[in-house]
């Protein structure tokens, strides 16, 4: 069965509304990680978040059902160990830096994935407007209370291995 016009247009806000949904459940979660920062602490939270996720995994995927290669299993370490990272790192810049900042400074990594890959005109468009929403979302210029070097370089770092 083929895909028609009119079926590509109903299935498309689908993917977004996916997007969406999982955009929103991300910051949820870190606002909920954050609390737990007093308990536990970035390092704590890290490993409850990246336990829970696998668990959940687990749950959906059956991995036991299918073994990987000998291939592909360097790539999936190498895989886990960037998500480890990821995580441990932005955790430590949410204890030193405001959620809406990290998450802005951390969103640097993909956007320069986007911007090495991009070919056309409105891909530029588009990266020029992410890049404005990120200087307006990031207090350098008059703000009170200076960021938190370190913090800044562990969000940054961050987006490093989301990129």
């Amino acid at each position: 069965m083929t895909s028609t016009p009119i079926a590509s247009r109903e299935a498309a806000p689908l993917p977004v509304a996916a997007l969406m949904g999982a955009m929103v459940s991300i910051q949820i979660g870190a606002t909920f990680a954050k609390g737990l920062f007093p308990q536990i602490g970035a390092q704590g939270t890290t490993t409850l978040r990246l336990v829970i996720g696998a668990l959940m995994l687990i749950a959906v995927l059956r991995p036991w059902q299918m073994r990987p290669s000998r291939a592909t299993l360097p790539w999936l370490v190498a895989y886990g160990v960037t998500l480890c990272a990821l995580n441990l790192l932005f955790y430590a810049a949410l204890a030193r830096i405001p959620l809406g900042i990290a998450v802005a400074l951390e969103f640097t990594g993909p956007l320069l994935v986007a911007t090495l890959s991009s070919r056309r005109a409105s891909d530029f468009a588009w990266i020029a407007l992410a890049v404005a929403g990120i200087l307006l979302l990031s207090p350098f210029v008059h703000s009170l209370a200076p960021l938190d070097p370190i913090g800044v370089m562990l969000a940054l770092a961050a987006g490093g291995f989301w990129a």
